[in-house]
């Protein structure tokens, strides 16, 4: 019984580390499930600015820009719905100068860790780059190194953040079953074009 209790006091903290100390059910005080309309009304409010669509076809995804996270001012912010419901949101961020930008990640990482608590961390390098070797920015731009970090909550809703080829940050925040609701929609309307 000794034995059982204290794999078990052992384990408590190791499984801890991978849920969030905070729900992710949204962003910006915006819900997931929430309407376009209510989403756009929320945006607006905060001074957010509509931007034309990248593709007019796909009515599941707004663009705006004008709104910050915090202190930070995003470029861009994508949502994404599914039957007019909200599932991601994704802000695109740029550092003032490229060779901030793993600065600012990490910045912008230990943010998102004040508010969910420590996310899990991954770092790959590919041959001929490794950590601390001064070409981190360049193997960033080549796809040869890959940073990002993520938070996931009991209901497996998570936010990620990574930094893209082009050098922007980006931080992702995603509903677990709406999400897989849209992605086998997705599937299914590429089955449907072979």
């Amino acid at each position: 019984m000794k034995k059982i209790l204290l794999i078990t006091l052992l384990l408590i903290p190791i499984l801890g580390f991978s849920q969030t100390t905070k729900p992710v059910d949204g962003f910006l005080g915006i819900k997931f499930g929430s309407s376009k309309a209510d989403v756009t009304d929320a945006l607006k409010k905060r001074g957010a600015t509509v931007l034309p669509p990248i593709n007019p076809n796909d009515p599941n995804i707004l663009y705006f820009g004008n709104i910050t996270l915090g202190h930070r001012p995003s470029k861009q912010l994508t949502v994404f719905f599914v039957d007019d419901k909200v599932y991601a949101a994704s802000f695109a961020f740029k550092a003032e100068v490229d060779d901030k930008t793993i600065d600012y990640y990490n910045d912008l990482v230990a943010d998102i860790s004040g508010i969910y608590g420590a996310g899990k961390s991954t770092k790959n390098f590919k041959d001929p780059y490794k950590e601390g070797d001064g070409y981190e920015i360049t193997g960033i731009q080549q796809g040869d190194v890959n940073l990002y970090t993520d938070w996931y909550d009991a209901n497996k809703n998570f936010v990620e953040a990574s930094i893209n080829v082009k050098l922007y940050v980006f931080l992702l925040y995603r509903d677990a079953e709406l999400g897989k609701m849209a992605d086998a929609k997705q599937k299914a309307k590429e089955s449907s074009d072979y």
